[in-house]
């Protein structure tokens, strides 16, 4: 991928994207009865926790914006007055946010209406809308009635526009990229930091955002990034042939993660490896020939569970998630996260894109790995958005 320049990323989300997410999300406002949104953001777990700030703002930052039914919207970040890509009206906010937001609502004449808040609820759970800042709010307008409303973003941000799938595009052109630079350095005697300096470099230079999330971790015994590779730093070990690198990386492009699950061996694996990799193979395959328009979640995390359930291998994470701005909806489940209830009837639509990562692992709970990349439904099926990814285990 050539690096692009700020005007040229600014003709992929143009204000046409804006205006045709504006409209959405107004529509659906005005169907729940609302007459403005609070939206939060931070940037929380690899700043996903920013996605839905950043839907409607185009603009990195934390904070929140005050979004009416009609009128312009207004972004409270660390500092105001800057120039963003879509909103004109900027105000610091930090640190006490709730005052400018008041002051703003008041502006609006908005002291009596109803307010949806969004990131109270979805897969972020608690982690979201600050508590501080609810309280205050409700104590300055006890005449208004907030609610809930994060469903509204949740359910706009599911289904991508051609302008986010190019970026989602341009991700993977990048991320392959890092996969092909594991390749090329990754080989006995190297030093485990040098492999991961190297993907790291390479998701930089190809453009990628400094926010992009990189889950590694090599050796005999190892488990995939999201069970034991989130917590380690570089590693100045030298490799030996027999490795096992697993990695779990986002190739953010303006925010959009193309995000890979992607193994790797130093030569020809052992036979408890090579089993492993197989019934991870298998499980991508029989999703990918399963997956078409309309299935629900439930039938397409069904799909990856036969060769996975017949081995014995245990899982713990999503055999699939949606993708985007962060991991969302539509999510197949979360064996490790019980309290998190999958909405097994929803429908694959077109336009959506999942992130296939099916968890397998040995039940001594000392390897395992996941395999997978984005993959948009179509309207006759689905199209892997990277050009030359395959599933497959990169053997060195």
């Amino acid at each position: 991928m050539t690096i692009l320049s700020l005007e040229e990323k600014m003709a992929i989300l143009t204000h046409e994207e804006r205006d045709r997410r504006w409209k959405k999300i107004r529509e659906a406002m005005e169907k729940q009865g609302l007459d403005c949104l609070l939206v939060w953001g931070c940037t929380g777990r690899f700043r996903h926790f920013n996605a839905s700030l950043r839907y409607l703002s185009n603009f990195h930052t934390e904070g929140y914006m005050v979004f009416p039914l009609k009128g312009d919207p207004t972004l409270f970040g660390f500092l105001g007055g800057y120039p963003t890509p879509w909103v004109t009206d900027n105000r610091t906010g930090h640190p006490n946010y709730s005052k400018g937001i008041s002051e703003r609502l008041r502006e609006l004449h908005l002291e009596k209406s109803r307010i949806g808040l969004v990131e109270l609820s979805g897969y972020n759970g608690e982690a979201g809308f600050p508590h501080t800042t609810y309280i205050s709010l409700t104590n300055t307008f006890p005449e208004a009635v907030f609610e809930d409303a994060t469903d509204i973003l949740l359910e706009a941000r599911m289904i991508k526009s051609p302008a986010e799938i190019r970026c989602l595009e341009l991700g993977c052109e990048a991320g392959e990229k890092a996969i092909q630079a594991i390749i090329d350095t990754a080989k006995p005697d190297v030093k485990d930091c040098e492999v991961r300096s190297k993907m790291m470099d390479t998701l930089f230079r190809e453009g990628c955002d400094i926010s992009s999330m990189i889950l590694y971790l090599s050796g005999k015994d190892v488990m995939h990034g999201g069970e034991g590779g989130m917590i380690w730093s570089a590693n100045p070990r030298i490799m030996e042939k027999g490795d096992i690198i697993h990695t779990e990386f986002d190739a953010s492009f303006m925010g959009y993660i193309a995000q890979f699950n992607q193994p790797f061996s130093l030569g020809k694996p052992s036979k408890e490896w090579m089993d492993i990799f197989n019934v991870v193979i298998e499980s991508v395959n029989n999703a990918l020939s399963a997956l078409k328009p309309g299935m629900t979640v439930g039938e397409l995390n069904e799909a990856f569970l036969p060769p996975i359930q017949k081995a014995g291998f245990i899982q713990r994470t999503p055999n699939f998630h949606g993708i985007g701005l962060a991991i969302e909806e539509p999510f197949s489940g979360f064996p490790g996260q019980p309290d998190y209830k999958a909405k097994s009837d929803r429908k694959l639509e077109p336009g959506m894109v999942l992130e296939f990562e099916p968890p397998v692992i040995s039940q001594d709970f000392k390897k395992g790995t996941t395999l997978g990349s984005p993959v948009l439904v179509t309207d006759t099926g689905y199209r892997l958005l990277s050009k030359d990814w395959k599933p497959e285990v990169k053997i060195i």
